[in-house]
């Protein structure tokens, strides 16, 4: 995760010692820099079976790898370089009990380099809003048994996004999903792209409805 600013709070510091060695390397990237080293304390492995609710999931975003469908080509391909998305990692507590698996907040961290720049310094402001969507998806489809592939059995219906502040790229974000409420097939979830120091940069309200399993529906 190489991120070529001279702000220090952005950029990796090689030299800090870590524990976390057992980590996949872009996991550990993000625990060298020391507030994001802070969300991901203590953990478990994506490969490991979690204890308890209590317990914190951090594993790299999903969406990063292309399926033999060319599923996920945007996300895992074309913005899976190192100059425009050069890290991402999801972390979140373990799912509660079934049915609903419920998972109540859904964090990312993401390195945005000069690939994602709007205007100087800044990210582009659509590519601000398809992180909202990418997050807030994933969280949505996070929610299954231990074991089981993605839920994606959702759509975005509705997305709003208002940008509060310019996303500096350069640099580290935190996206911040939360599933405000659930009614039948529609799941109201609302989300916030944070800096280092918790200010909202950009806000976003997402609406995902569930696909009909019976087309006669």
């Amino acid at each position: 995760m190489e991120t070529r600013s001279g702000n220090s709070d952005a950029a990796v510091d090689e030299s800090s010692s870590s524990s976390s060695s057992s980590y996949p390397e872009e996991v550990q990237r993000f625990m060298r820099i020391p507030w994001c080293a802070k969300y991901l304390s203590p953990t478990t492995t994506a490969t490991t079976t979690p204890g308890g609710r209590g317990d914190l999931v951090v594993r790299v975003h999903e969406n990063r790898t292309v399926l033999s469908s060319w599923q996920n080509q945007f996300v895992g391909g074309t913005l899976n370089t190192p100059d425009t998305i050069a890290g991402w990692v999801d972390l979140f507590p373990a799912p509660g009990p079934p049915p609903h698996y419920r998972i109540d907040e859904f964090l990312s961290l993401i390195a945005l380099n000069e690939g994602m720049i709007g205007f100087p310094g800044s990210v582009h402001g659509g590519a601000a809003a398809l992180l909202l969507d990418e997050v807030t998806g994933m969280h949505v489809a996070s929610q299954r048994a231990p074991g089981q592939p993605p839920n994606k059995g959702y759509r975005t219906a509705y997305l709003k996004a208002t940008y509060l502040k310019p996303m500096p790229a350069p640099g580290v974000v935190l996206v911040r999903s939360r599933i405000v409420r659930v009614e039948g097939r529609k799941n109201y979830v609302e989300a916030q792209i944070e800096d280092e120091r918790r200010e909202a940069l950009v806000k976003g309200e997402v609406l995902y409805i569930a696909l009909k399993s019976d087309p006669k529906l």
